[in-house]
Formats: C-alpha cells, structure tokens, sequence
C-alpha cells in the first residue's frame, strides 16, 4: 500500500508523463503508472521505486502498449 509521501509522488510522476505524452489520455497515464508502481509492491527497499515506476511507465506509454 502506497504511503502518502508514495501517493504524491505518483502524482508527480503522472504530471510529468502526462506532459510528456500529451496524445495519451491523462487517465490512461495515471492506470499506466498505478499498474507499474503495482508491480513492486513486494520490494523491500522503496527508495527508487519513483525512479522505477516513471521508468517503465514512460517505456510503456512510448512503444503505445498502453
């Protein structure tokens, strides 16, 4: 479960892709991005978990898989 510090983060990088991605609907980036934060939910350590999550998110969003 995301911390509220995870939360706004996320939010943070949901802005970012949003504008880097702008032909992509902002909700469709924000699911993207939810989905990937999802997938390291069982990561121990969270302190790159944003960096890991914009990451991936962003490689989705750029092949148009998402």
């Amino acid at each position: 479960m995301a911390t509220s510090e995870e939360t706004r983060v996320l939010t943070q990088v949901s802005d970012r892709l949003s504008t880097r991605f702008p032909d992509v609907p902002a909700q469709r980036v924000t699911e993207v991005v939810a989905t990937k934060y999802h997938d390291f939910d069982g990561a121990r350590i969270r302190d790159f978990v944003e960096i890991l999550v914009e990451r991936d998110a962003a490689d989705l969003l750029s092949r148009g898989s998402a």
